[in-house]
């Protein structure tokens, strides 16, 4: 279904909507008329509403198919799949040849699990069909794999319909939902490049393209095609946002920061938009302005924990650590599954010397995400900044038993060597010399005095893989 966007209907819909609401209007429209309703319902996303006008026109015109196409395209997109059969088969009895009702005939039997049924019903119009038609019958046969979970096959028949009709909007769509199922990025490139040097101008093309770059590794050139999408439509807000959001996680906050100040000029703003901003402003240092944004945010979605939590982000950053603790332990009174914040409530109970609130924290963050190696770390760090090496150990040993991995290997041995136990400490050395040699530098990371130390060195030279 082709979307016009909101605002954009002129006076002459817009009273014949009033009209017809009102109830001055119900009797004898012409054609025109109940397109448009259709239309402006449609595009509205009020469904029901549409489908009631679908059905009111196929009383009045009882012999006009496209209003049977409409009645049932909504069906179909609401999921009623079995009603869209009863008024296909109603249509086709009248119009047994039209091709669009078949179409659409062969789509809702294989969305109701007749996926033989459906594909017989398009095989008499394949061999013959122009390009534009091959296209649709495609697009169909594309849901029949995908309900079957063949999503390369899906694929192959999304691109084989693009090939025949690059404007095939929905084909468009459709590709770009498969892609990541199948891992063909690579190809999907390839299509949607094709699709843009026919129409320089297609935003969803440049849109999906960026988002297979993205999958793909290619930053710079899925920001590009992303800053092409919105371009070629000033008014795609997604675009924007993933503009925006990657030119964040490329550490390009400024860049995204002018991007959500376009946004907002453009679509309004709202509290995740100045949460956003305010995040700008907080990686760009200016913590003070990201306070300013984000209590404006709080003020729109008080019940944000997100914008609370990021608030105590703020004052953290300035060291303001008893107002950051305080922000930190309101976040987690709205969200206490959020391991992030029991961490960051920790690092603030340590710096105003709450022990036993960081090692509660540190406690919480782990239970929440045992999966989470820097959790494991910064608690082990924590005890040997408290002296208790042998905790620090006993949380090493518990990590080390589901996540071996370079740094909580080395931040082990840097533990043992702090208890006193050396010679323990050297064997382990040479253990992990064999699997993480180039990564020993985490041992000085957490004992620099260990740089001089004669026997460890010794042991890492023994180890130092041969040229």
């Amino acid at each position: 279904m082709n979307r016009r966007r909101k605002g954009d209907w002129d006076t002459r819909i817009v009273d014949l909507v009033t009209a017809y609401e009102t109830g001055e209007s119900t009797a004898f429209l012409d054609v025109e008329a109940y397109h448009d309703l259709i239309e402006y319902y449609q595009n509205e996303e009020q469904f029901e509403k549409a489908l009631t006008v679908a059905r009111l026109a196929c009383e009045q015109y009882k012999f006009s198919t496209d209003f049977y196409v409409q009645q049932a395209q909504l069906l179909i997109y609401t999921n009623r799949h079995t009603q869209a059969l009863e008024i296909l088969e109603l249509a086709l009895t009248f119009a047994p040849g039209d091709f669009e009702l078949n179409l659409l005939l062969a789509e809702a039997f294989i969305r109701t699990g007749k996926n033989q049924a459906g594909l017989a019903r398009l095989a008499p119009y394949k061999l013959q069909a122009s390009a534009e038609d091959l296209s649709e019958i495609l697009l169909v046969e594309s849901i029949a794999y995908e309900r079957q979970g063949q999503y390369e096959h899906m694929f192959y028949a999304l691109k084989a319909a693009l090939e025949a009709d690059l404007t095939n909007e929905r084909a468009l769509e459709r590709v770009s939902l498969c892609t990541d199922f199948c891992r063909k990025h690579e190809e999907a490139c390839v299509l949607y490049n094709k699709i843009i040097d026919e129409d320089p101008y297609n935003a969803f093309a440049w849109y999906y393209l960026g988002q297979a770059l993205v999958y793909l590794r290619k930053s710079e050139e899925a920001l590009e095609a992303y800053e092409y999408a919105f371009l070629a439509d000033p008014d795609f807000e997604e675009a924007y946002l993933e503009f925006a959001e990657l030119s964040f996680e490329n550490h390009q906050p400024d860049k995204a920061l002018e991007t959500y100040n376009e946004m907002a000029e453009r679509f309004g703003t709202d509290g995740d938009l100045l949460l956003r901003m305010g995040s700008c402003y907080h990686e760009m240092y200016q913590h003070e302005t990201a306070i300013a944004y984000l209590e404006q945010a709080a003020r729109i979605e008080p019940h944000n924990d997100e914008v609370i939590f990021k608030i105590g982000e703020c004052y953290a950053a300035q060291e303001k650590w008893a107002v950051a603790l305080s922000f930190f332990r309101k976040a987690i009174r709205m969200n206490g599954e959020d391991e992030n914040y029991y961490q960051a409530l920790a690092e603030a109970a340590f710096s105003v010397s709450d022990f036993d609130l960081a090692e509660k924290a540190y406690d919480e963050a782990l239970d929440l995400a045992p999966d989470n190696s820097q959790l494991w770390l910064d608690l082990a760090w924590f005890y040997l900044e408290m002296l208790r090496p042998q905790d620090a150990l006993k949380v090493l040993e518990e990590a080390n038993e589901t996540l071996y991995e370079a740094e909580i290997a080395y931040s082990y041995i840097a533990c043992l060597l702090a208890s006193g136990q050396r010679q323990q400490a050297l064997a382990k050395l040479a253990e992990v010399l064999l699997d993480y040699y180039s990564e020993h530098a985490y041992l000085f990371d957490w004992q620099p005095l260990l740089r001089s130390d004669s026997e460890v060195n010794a042991v890492i030279s023994l180890y130092r893989p041969e040229a």
